[in-house]
């Protein structure tokens, strides 16, 4: 059977949190031993969203996507499916594109983009995030990047954007629309998560659903199991997704998975099966902002010299704030 992941943060925790791949929650090891033969990593920039620096932490996972230990397709896609681990490179947050066209240009021009976030849980040049509440549509350069992405071939992701917005890309692009890692509103009410309606439209248009693994998308609490999994892909099943529905996993370094002594997941075992601890638990929710916030400021006041290395901030995404 041929897998495909649809997301990951894997070059976020490789250029811009300092790790190496097989630190990482996706290696090479383990995407032969899974049989993943697609892997879609996304150049995710940072949960510091327009006030940061996302063009140059894009180019840096850019370059970073050249050292993965695997073929990243960066051209036309073969006929038949890849018989080994392979990859293909998204972006996750549409201000890594500052509001250019030109910035579009120079990253599909190098790597070949298969699909773009317009959002992430920011407001940017393009529109807003599920995040937030706002009801506004889509933004002029939103609309104008549209076309050019329709040109390129390029797929809008609509998993962080607002509803809003998700009607809009429905209405405008030419080409299927693409819920990149998201689960069903109606089974765990988080604005991130699909209505019917919208699950339907992107049947309607032949468009693609990954499944997301994060215990808050999945069930109200976070404290997911493998049940609540299943419940939201027989969900999305009995409105006639079949078609359409794929993994989103969502996982990234900070993704920690309890395993025994010869690797294998506890999640898996049947007497671990009901204990949330060994299931993967995922940073999304950010909790641990106020003690990023803490060391970043200790780390100023000592003067450490890896703060600049990592744009003088500690992010909650990593695992010593968490």
């Amino acid at each position: 059977m041929f897998v495909a992941d649809a997301h990951c943060d894997t070059l976020c925790s490789i250029a811009l949190g300092g790790r190496k791949i097989d630190e990482c929650t996706v290696t090479l090891d383990r995407m032969a031993r899974g049989g993943v033969g697609l892997q879609t990593f996304a150049m995710f920039t940072g949960s510091h969203g327009p006030a940061g620096t996302p063009y140059q932490d894009g180019k840096k996972m850019l370059a970073a996507s050249y050292e993965l230990p695997l073929e990243i397709l960066r051209g036309r896609l073969p006929e038949a499916a890849p018989d080994r681990p392979t990859g293909v490179i998204s972006c996750e947050g549409g201000e890594m594109l500052e509001g250019s066209l030109e910035r579009l240009a120079e990253f599909d021009d190098e790597t070949r983009l298969r699909m773009i976030a317009l959002t992430w849980n920011f407001e940017n040049e393009i529109g807003c995030p599920a995040k937030g509440g706002s009801t506004e549509g889509l933004k002029p350069f939103g609309r104008e990047l549209l076309g050019e992405m329709d040109r390129r071939g390029i797929l809008a992701d609509v998993s962080h954007l607002n509803d809003a917005g998700f009607w809009e890309v429905c209405e405008r692009t030419k080409l299927p629309p693409i819920a990149s890692h998201s689960d069903c509103r109606w089974l765990c009410g988080v604005p991130r998560n699909l209505t019917r309606e919208m699950v339907r439209a992107i049947i309607d248009r032949k468009g693609f659903i990954g499944v997301n693994f994060y215990g808050a998308f999945l069930r109200e609490g976070g404290r997911a199991t493998m049940d609540d999994l299943l419940r939201h892909i027989d969900a999305l099943y009995e409105l006639g997704a079949e078609d359409v529905i794929g993994f989103g996993l969502d996982f990234t370094a900070d993704t920690m998975l309890s395993i025994d002594e010869s690797g294998a997941p506890l999640c898996l075992k049947p007497e671990f099966a009901s204990n949330p601890h060994a299931w993967c638990m995922l940073w999304k929710h950010h909790a641990a902002q106020r003690y990023a916030n803490r060391m970043t400021e200790i780390a100023e006041a000592r003067g450490e010299a890896f703060l600049p290395r990592y744009g003088g901030r500690i992010s909650s995404e990593w695992m010593p704030p968490r």
